[in-house]
């Protein structure tokens, strides 16, 4: 996927994007915090941090992977992913067709509840391993694309059509409904082409930042977002997203990009 731009920039703000990714390659690829090389200089990532203005704290960082060709340098892959201390130990159980040098889908699913869902690959040259059929822990964050918020899950399952009782066999009458910790696969849950994850969970915290990208100054919020894998943060703003009942323990049903960062 392209840097997830959608998720935090207003829609009709083109030419602010195409600024941004411009800005990003020229300065970030001139001058990173850190730089990262493969034993066989073949890969190079190079990542830079970006700051709340206001509390000068680290917050995300933009990372560029580069492939060293036999007559050039190619740029093959940019990401923007924020920082937690919120560590999962997944199973990468496939790895997807949409896969590429530029960036891997894998669908995973945790340890604890096997709960399925799709992630995207960040600093993978940093893990000399084959991924398929192995555990790997990760740093989550998630970038939405289709976002509702609900006060309780009653009001969630009444506005996705679920909640009413059916006798099942041998358990008698039972409500369908959604989990307020489901993870799955986005393709299945929302007839979705691109690789994706649907993801409820409650929002513990949000918070409202400013940071400079590459000369840019841009405002948007966190999400801090308890789901069943932990706390995962998410990136919204409120030109993309309806946020007018965003409130501490609200539930926060979304379609989304979930990065997987290697590296903190």
């Amino acid at each position: 996927m392209p840097v997830h731009f959608n998720s935090f920039i207003a829609e009709e703000k083109e030419q602010l994007k195409t600024k941004l990714y411009s800005d990003i390659v020229t300065k970030y690829t001139d001058q990173a915090d850190d730089i990262f090389v493969t034993d066989d200089k073949t890969k190079i990532t190079m990542t830079s941090y970006f700051k709340d203005i206001h509390t000068k704290s680290e917050i995300g960082k933009v990372v560029i992977t580069l492939l060293v060709r036999t007559d050039c340098i190619e740029i093959v892959d940019t990401d923007i992913v924020l920082l937690t201390d919120s560590k999962i130990k997944l199973h990468f159980e496939e790895k997807l067709k949409e896969s590429s040098e530029a960036n891997e889908y894998y669908v995973v699913y945790d340890l604890a509840q096997e709960r399925h869902f799709i992630i995207e690959t960040v600093n993978r040259y940093t893990i000399n391993d084959e991924l398929e059929e192995r555990d790997q822990e990760v740093y989550l964050s998630a970038f939405p694309f289709k976002l509702d918020i609900f006060e309780n899950e009653k009001e969630m399952n009444k506005s996705l059509g679920l909640g009413k009782e059916i006798n099942i066999p041998g358990i008698g009458k039972s409500p369908i409904s959604f989990s307020s910790r489901m993870l799955a696969d986005g393709r299945i849950m929302g007839g979705i082409k691109e690789p994706c994850s649907f993801i409820i969970g409650q929002a513990k915290d949000f918070l409202a930042v400013e940071v400079d990208i590459a000369g840019n100054i841009l405002k948007f919020k966190i999400i801090y977002l308890e789901t069943g894998v932990g706390i995962m943060p998410v990136v919204v703003s409120d030109e993309n997203f309806d946020l007018h009942k965003l409130k501490q323990d609200a539930l926060i049903v979304m379609f989304a990009d979930i990065k997987a960062d290697f590296k903190r």
